[in-house]
């Protein structure tokens, strides 16, 4: 790490104070219970086959998306606050890293109802149907499980940092907000013609009833779709890395060129991970030979 990602004072007072904000923010507590509510009904509703492996869009939608406007809202008071004060005593790049810490928090929330989703998964096994099956392992569902319902939750407000840093006028975080899930539903998998590229998405189902193979009767065939998650959540962690690194960029009185080869760095990392993700795991689509219940 160089000299400009150093932990400071300053930093620290800052951090601990934008992880308050963001712990208390209304929008956060009411995704956090929602998430809570959802994941508890999962255990007491009626057994559906399917366990905890397709939970994710829990904690993705309201701890993630919704993390991206309080992101962006706190970002808008750090800077009230700074011109309040008149004078610049702390550069805009130290309040980017210390609101890029706040993510303590909605991670801390994403990694209850991930222990939650492995207990849901050891005591309530998926049915037949559903995954794990043939080469689809244990480990490649719990990875499916932690990028899409742990680092999305992590990834939302980086994006929302990034965006706010930038694109400041209102209305843009929630323009941005619908796009991401317009995109999302787009490149989900139900069209077989992306399933071979659609992980550059950073958030895309794996495995599930996907396509429109239904027979409608109402049962189909659930498909597990190629490439790594284990690279793919590298892929994500990167990315969120980008988020942060080109958000500090924005303060044009920094010196970037410290920050220049750690961006650099990201997208190497980046893109190595993304053809990581293509290139191992399972090299084709696998489909469930077992028949399920469509959605």
């Amino acid at each position: 790490m160089t000299a400009t990602l150093a932990v400071t004072p300053v930093l620290r007072t800052l951090a601990r104070a934008e992880i308050k904000h963001y712990a208390t923010s209304w929008l956060f507590l009411a995704g956090a219970a929602v998430t809570a509510a959802a994941t508890l009904q999962s255990f007491l509703g009626a057994d559906d086959g399917t366990s905890s492996t397709m939970n994710t869009i829990t904690p993705a939608a309201l701890i993630g998306v919704v993390g991206l406007v309080v992101m962006a809202g706190l970002v808008r008071r750090s800077d009230r606050a700074t011109a309040a004060a008149g004078a610049v005593a702390v550069p805009e790049r130290t309040r980017t890293l210390a609101l890029a810490a706040a993510v303590v928090v909605p991670l801390g929330a994403a990694l209850l109802w991930f222990a939650a989703s492995l207990v849901m998964l050891a005591v309530r096994p998926p049915a037949a149907f559903a995954v794990p099956f043939g080469p689809v392992s244990t480990a490649h569902v719990v990875a499916v499980m932690a990028a899409l319902g742990v680092v999305s939750a992590v990834g939302g407000p980086l994006l929302g940092l990034l965006i706010a840093r930038w694109l400041p006028q209102r209305g843009v975080t929630a323009i941005a907000a619908v796009v991401v899930v317009v995109v999302t539903i787009l490149l989900q998998g139900n069209f077989e013609s992306t399933w071979s590229w659609h992980v550059v998405w950073p958030w895309v189902y794996w495995y599930g009833p996907l396509g429109w193979g239904s027979t409608g009767t109402g049962s189909t065939s659930w498909v597990a779709l190629p490439g790594s998650p284990f690279a793919w959540i590298v892929y994500q962690l990167a990315m969120c890395g980008l988020c942060v690194v080109v958000a500090m960029w924005h303060d044009a009185e920094g010196d970037r060129s410290r920050l220049r080869p750690v961006l650099l760095g990201l997208v190497a990392v980046a893109v190595a991970a993304l053809v990581a993700t293509m290139t191992l795991g399972l090299p084709d689509a696998v489909h469930n030979p077992v028949a399920g219940l469509s959605f």
